[in-house]
């Protein structure tokens, strides 16, 4: 004996899956921003505020390679990596010491000093920002997985499969 099945609303459900990509797309663009501004926001509460030109300098950014979305988050001034790291000790040019030096009341030659002795100590603020929001971050992904599992539910409505005779 032998059962016949016929697939109907194949094609919408073709065309159906190819609208609700898009929205996928969106829906994880938008969370994948919505998370880079919550450690965006966190590093510039976290960051040491002297001059405060390294915390202006945090930014963030959403970018797609292929099927990939990419949340960069992180300062555009190049000395944030040894802030948030630290150095081991070194002997650091005098020029970007002088503004330092001066505010502090210390001599630039002093601050060299203790920077080859000691280096410098790290101050994260880029880790504990995403740290803090690691859980926050893992909710809007998965409310983002739920939309898209809706839409796609909606979609798959469109399909039967009936026995045909």
């Amino acid at each position: 004996m032998a059962v016949n099945l016929r697939l109907e609303g194949a094609q919408g459900l073709e065309a159906a899956l190819a609208r609700a990509q898009g929205a996928v797309r969106a829906t994880n663009l938008r969370a994948m921003q919505t998370a880079c501004l919550l450690v965006e926001a966190d590093a510039r509460r976290n960051v040491a505020h002297d001059t405060r030109q390294l915390m202006n300098s945090i930014t963030s950014r959403v970018t797609t390679r292929g099927p990939a979305i990419i949340g960069q988050v992180g300062p555009s001034a190049r000395y944030g990596v040894y802030v948030e790291k630290g150095t081991r000790p070194h002997w650091p040019p005098a020029a970007p010491l002088v503004g330092w030096a001066r505010r502090h009341g210390v001599p630039v030659i002093a601050v060299q000093r203790a920077i080859a002795r000691r280096g410098t100590r790290a101050s994260p603020f880029l880790v504990p920002a995403f740290t803090k929001n690691r859980e926050k971050i893992v909710a809007l992904f998965g409310v983002a997985a739920q939309a898209v599992t809706a839409t796609i539910a909606g979609v798959s409505g469109a399909l039967t499969v009936r026995r045909g005779g």
